[in-house]
């Protein structure tokens, strides 16, 4: 790999980019059968970016982290843009004619979001009919209440802006021409990086201008990162770079050898909280019975000895006849 050049000194440029063709060859040829069967256009398919991680992070933020691309992956002459604003919204509307902002195609204010889309079927249609949505950072806590699953199920979450700012025109033009990263608390996070539209030296262009701000979003850095790859909605994950599987300095098992493993043992008190110290005490503790068992088995006790004092108390005709009963059966066998 001497002649290879590397994208934040780790991806491969080389390996990212035979992984963008792969992938835009299979989508496209999947979106042409899909066409030639169906009668209504399908939904457009977007290139998205895995990103594993060896920890996962303690917490969840509303805000995402704005990732810049060389090449925007909406274009508000083709896919409208909705703007979420403060209450009232014809003051917002007033300030974008101001500044002479065109391509924001609708304004809509909570008080709107509270009452002419509360309906399911009317939140429905907005989500259908835009492509972007920009929001207020002022109203950004609101939003998840106000707008419903509907929005985060279709990767539709409003795009927190600064409306105060100055050069608002700026402002809204940078928040366009970026993607996002919703941070979550698992392991494996998901950022649009492209769409089918894109050629692959766009969809490369994109990764190469990404990938080191999205390092430097993850605690960690290059460090925590396990794994990265590439694939649209309904593909499969093409890889473009893993970290070492070794035990190494930013490994997959880094901080996780045997010797990590015994030392944290004996820092908490020894395998399950047992205390290593303790000797023959522990030992013979262990030995016994666990106390659930022992539950169970005076649960069984109790009920033997029910039965067997029924038994005792059952009147001598009782038995008579439960004997007659078996002797008859065994003659009919």
């Amino acid at each position: 790999m001497g002649s290879d050049t590397l994208i934040d000194d780790h991806v491969s440029q080389k390996q990212t980019k035979l992984a963008a063709v792969a992938l835009h060859k299979h989508a496209l040829s999947k979106q042409a059968q899909r066409e030639s069967t169906e009668l209504l256009p399908g939904k457009e398919e977007y290139v998205w970016l895995v990103v594993a991680v060896k920890k996962v992070h303690p917490e969840k933020k509303l805000k995402p982290f704005r990732i810049p691309v060389r090449h925007p992956i909406v274009d508000p002459r083709t896919s409208p843009v909705c703007l979420i604003t403060k209450d009232p919204q014809r003051e917002y509307k007033d300030l974008l004619e101001a500044q002479k902002i065109s391509f924001i195609s609708r304004v809509v204010g909570v008080t709107k979001l509270k009452g002419k889309f509360k309906p399911f079927e009317a939140r429905r249609l907005l989500a259908k009919e835009n492509g972007l949505f920009l929001a207020d950072e002022r109203v950004v806590p609101l939003l998840p209440k106000l707008l419903g699953k509907i929005f985060f199920d279709a990767k539709k979450q409003p795009i927190p802006v600064d409306l105060t700012k100055k050069d608002l025109k700026a402002e809204l033009e940078s928040a366009i021409e970026s993607t996002y990263m919703h941070q979550n608390q698992g392991t494996c996070t998901s950022i649009k990086i492209a769409n089918l539209s894109h050629t692959p030296a766009q969809t490369l262009a994109n990764l190469t201008t990404a990938l080191p701000e999205v390092a430097k979003r993850i605690r960690g850095g290059w460090d925590n990162i396990q794994s990265l790859s590439i694939k649209t909605s309904s593909s499969i994950s093409l890889p473009i770079w893993s970290c070492e599987l070794g035990a190494g300095p930013g490994g997959r098992w880094d901080g996780l050898s045997i010797g990590a493993v015994e030392e944290e043992d004996e820092e908490w008190g020894g395998i399950d909280g047992d205390d290593p110290k303790a000797g023959d005490e522990d030992s013979e503790e262990s030995e016994k019975t666990p106390e659930p068992v022992k539950k169970v088995e005076k649960r069984v006790e109790k009920s033997n000895e029910k039965k067997r004092r029924v038994e005792e108390t059952e009147a001598p005709s009782t038995k008579k006849a439960k004997l007659s009963r078996s002797i008859d059966a065994d003659i009919k066998t």
